[in-house]
């Protein structure tokens, strides 16, 4: 059985039909006719039901339809004993068939159902033991009934359709929904409105959503679902859009809404843009809007989400990665199996330029040696801080530990290069320990021998690199 709501009403309705013309096969037969007319009449309602059948198994209607049903039902009433029961023949194919229909085609196969019965009547010989012409009160009066058997099936079809397009859309909208919540990633974001947005576009013929975006110089259509021609990336000429441009863009788009999603459409960043052909309802527009809401939130909910993992996994005050950050970066690069080396670095005479010229000073130092550091990490190496006046370095993809040591070496000159702060030029150093990656060494041992490797400058006097070697620290 059919799960929808229509279609179980296109099933009972064709079943249904189908029995009402078959019953009139009893009917058949007229002393007035030939056997031969009969047979011919009796045929005719046979390819009746037939027809309900094959419009219900295709799910549809074509335009030959419309001529061919009154034919076969005046032929059909006609041979029949009392014509005017061929009311149910032109009833139960018009019901079955504005099931389907579209509005132009309803309205030519009501044509033709209010034709067929006085049509009927006027080539029937006889009407049971009376003559009764096609303009008497008794077959006239049929013309309402049909007319209104029409109109309430097509109403009634109608609303079963927009009930079940807003219960589809809700569930479009509900999976997108969860979708969205899931997503961490801006582009997965805009993949899931988009193919949701053009879902929604498909399924309601003649309407059209542009999403347009503000920058520095205007208006720029980003993304345009449904519109004939390729928009996205075309510039709009005002601040605001334009429906006479609209309509140049979007030919036969006349009935446009304009939807700032919380804004001034005026001022607003985002718009969202639905045209039609004809006035777009209500309630499409709002899924267009709901649906342009959840992403929005969903971009800007993972823009948070990223800020929030920075925040948590960077230093507020040099930007570079924390403890946390760099240990799972180095345990990252020592599972790749290729060269790794880690630097801990502690600064020399940092306490005194605290003491000296103050906290403020003291941080305007950190700043400036981080982004030495982090310009020493190029683009195969990390930076960190651990904390206080203490950082790490992280290099990775060299061909020769001496290559390491060289840039450890570097850095060590560099730090203890003069630094120009607001209170004046002051200058630092730095105790760097260096230990490289060893199969069975974990990232907590590597860190370990770098520290070993930094103390040991440290008592050696300090501003120098110490390499961990596989017996003992060894001065570089």
């Amino acid at each position: 059985m059919p799960t929808r709501a229509l279609d179980r009403t296109r099933l009972a309705a064709a079943g249904i039909g189908g029995l009402a013309v078959l019953i009139q096969l009893g009917q058949v037969g007229n002393p007035l006719r030939s056997a031969v007319y009969e047979r011919v009449s009796a045929a005719a309602i046979v390819a009746l039901v037939v027809l309900l059948a094959v419009v219900y198994r295709r799910g549809r209607t074509s335009w030959w339809t419309v001529p061919v049903v009154p034919v076969l039902v005046t032929v059909g009433a006609s041979g029949l004993a009392d014509p005017l029961a061929g009311t149910a023949l032109s009833l139960a194919l018009l019901i079955a068939c504005s099931l389907y229909d579209t509005h132009r085609r309803w309205l030519a196969r009501m044509a033709g159902g209010i034709v067929a019965m006085p049509v009927a009547v006027a080539i029937s010989p006889a009407v049971v033991s009376q003559a009764t012409s096609w303009h008497a009160p008794s077959v006239l009066g049929l013309i309402p009934q049909i007319v209104l058997m029409g109109v309430l099936t097509r109403a009634f079809y109608l609303g079963l359709r927009r009930q079940e397009l807003a219960s589809t859309r809700d569930g479009m909208l509900a999976r997108a929904g969860r979708e969205l919540l899931a997503m961490s990633d801006g582009g997965q974001i805009r993949q899931v409105g988009e193919r949701t947005s053009a879902a929604l576009v498909r399924m309601h013929p003649g309407v059209a959503l542009l999403i347009v975006f503000r920058d520095s110089e205007g208006l720029v259509i980003a993304y345009a679902p449904g519109a004939p021609g390729e928009l996205a990336g075309r510039r709009l000429t005002g601040a605001t859009p334009d429906p006479a441009e609209l309509a140049a863009l979007v030919p036969g788009f006349r009935d446009w809404h304009v939807d700032g999603l919380g804004g001034d459409p005026a001022t607003a960043p985002l718009l969202m843009l639905v045209g039609g052909r004809r006035p777009v309802p209500d309630d499409l527009v709002d899924a267009f809007r709901s649906l342009s809401y959840q992403v929005k939130l969903a971009d800007e909910a993972q823009l948070a989400r990223a800020e929030l993992e920075y925040r948590a996994h960077h230093d507020h005050l040099t930007g570079l990665p924390t403890r946390a950050k760099f240990l799972g970066a180095a345990q990252d690069a020592i599972a790749g199996g290729g060269a790794v080396a880690l630097l801990t670095i502690d600064l020399d005479g940092f306490k005194r330029v605290n003491d000296r010229h103050g906290h403020a000073a003291g941080d305007e130092l950190l700043v400036a040696v981080a982004r030495r550091i982090a310009v020493a990490a190029g683009s195969h190496g990390l930076a960190a801080r651990f904390g206080g006046d203490e950082f790490a370095l992280l290099l990775s993809d060299f061909d020769d530990p001496a290559r390491a040591e060289e840039a450890a070496g570097r850095l060590c000159a560099e730090l203890a290069e003069p630094v120009l702060l607001t209170a004046g030029p002051v200058r630092i150093g730095a105790s760097i320990g260096v230990a490289f990656a060893e199969p069975g060494v974990t990232v907590t041992d590597l860190l370990r021998h770098a520290d070993m490797a930094m103390y040991t400058a440290k008592a050696g006097g300090k501003n120098r690199v110490v390499r961990y070697g596989s017996d003992h620290p060894v001065s570089v």
